[in-house]
């Protein structure tokens, strides 16, 4: 993937209007909003307690955010600062924060300023505070020789599927050490810090036309951002495809329909996109989901939300922003992310 910018647009101004409570039982408070919410790309949020950790990067260093909205970042924390002239000492993509049997981890892609040289990392925390100190591991082994660890090759956008006691690890990677062609890649995983061995090809990127990164035959296909996404006995993973630079961006759908992810036949890949540009909001994907705690009992349960990017403009480019709306389940129990609100646009938030 090309060097990342982050945008320079200011913080979109979200309004908050309370309404008044008619009683313990079906009070509500609802918050309006509009996005964006904020300058940024990549976004990865995640609740804890009663407050959004937003994890972050400017390419140079990684920070979590604290709100207790999901509808604004809140107070920046830089948490990792990397070494100067070190091989992941720039170009810091994509941090994913994971709480994995009760530690926090930050998954990473970074480089020495060479994009061919990007590959996995991770910072495992030291407490329980994930705001605290963090140990620093990697490179993570991403690629086909894992008895002897040699040739490792280019990874981005890791992230880590639990599937009963096992770890796996789902990234985007280079078919060979020097192509630039991404699939989606599992590898079983010893530990959230650690592979056991070779990466397994899950989701080849140019299946269909719309995986491509123009929508044409004569352009090559580009998977990245998984992203697992589990709802009742079901477990999917969002990935994004096309190109992050153009209005091509979008989301596909995977599904692990079988018992064993390390093998490629038990994933289903959807035939068409989930989420992806209209005329007034475009480029959109790479980004997460939540389910979030319903405040009172009258409001029907939880909700569910999806926080992705979108391009600032239809010029090739990383100039981008954070959104976030809410998202349902169709009645056949498969994601319903809807379209992607506009800009400006009034929306509540529970």
């Amino acid at each position: 993937m090309p060097h990342r910018f982050i945008a320079s647009i200011a913080f979109a101004v979200i309004a908050f209007t309370a309404f008044p409570s008619l009683s313990e039982d079906n009070a509500t408070v609802r918050h309006q909003y509009t996005n964006p919410i904020a300058a940024g790309q990549d976004p990865c949020v995640v609740r804890d307690g009663d407050r959004y950790l937003w994890c972050q990067s400017d390419n140079y260093q990684i920070s979590l955010h604290v709100s207790d909205s999901l509808t604004k970042l809140g107070e920046k924390h830089v948490i990792w600062t990397p070494p100067q002239g070190k091989m992941y000492s720039l170009e810091i993509w994509a941090p994913e924060l994971i709480k994995i049997r009760g530690r926090w981890f930050i998954y990473f892609a970074a480089s020495n300023g060479q994009n061919i040289n990007h590959r996995t990392y991770v910072l495992s925390a030291k407490t329980s505070d994930p705001l605290g100190e963090y140990e620093f591991h990697g490179p993570l082994y991403t690629g086909d020789e894992y008895e002897t660890k040699s040739n490792n090759l280019w990874a981005i956008d890791m992230t880590v599927l639990e599937q009963g006691d096992k770890l796996f690890a789902l990234f985007s990677g280079w078919t060979t050490i020097d192509s630039d062609i991404q699939n989606l890649y599992i590898a079983p995983m010893k530990s959230p810090t650690e592979t056991c061995g070779n990466r397994v090809l899950f989701s080849k990127s140019d299946d269909h036309l719309w995986e491509r990164v123009e929508e044409k035959l004569d352009t090559r296909g580009l998977n990245e951002g998984p992203q697992v996404l589990r709802h009742g006995v079901r477990t999917f993973v969002v990935y994004s495809c096309g190109a992050s630079w153009l209005s091509t961006y979008k989301l596909g759908l995977l599904e692990l329909t079988g018992k064993n992810p390390l093998d490629p036949a038990s994933w289903k890949k959807f035939p068409e996109p989930v989420f992806q540009s209209t005329d007034s909001t475009y480029g959109v994907g790479h980004g997460s989901f939540l389910e979030v705690p319903s405040l009172h009992r009258a409001s029907g349960g939880n909700s569910w939300w999806h926080a992705y990017h979108a391009k600032n403009s239809r010029e090739g480019g990383w100039d981008r922003s954070i959104f976030v709306q809410s998202m349902t389940w169709n009645s056949d129990g498969t994601p319903n992310f809807g379209r992607p609100s506009t800009r400006g646009e009034n929306l509540t938030f529970p």
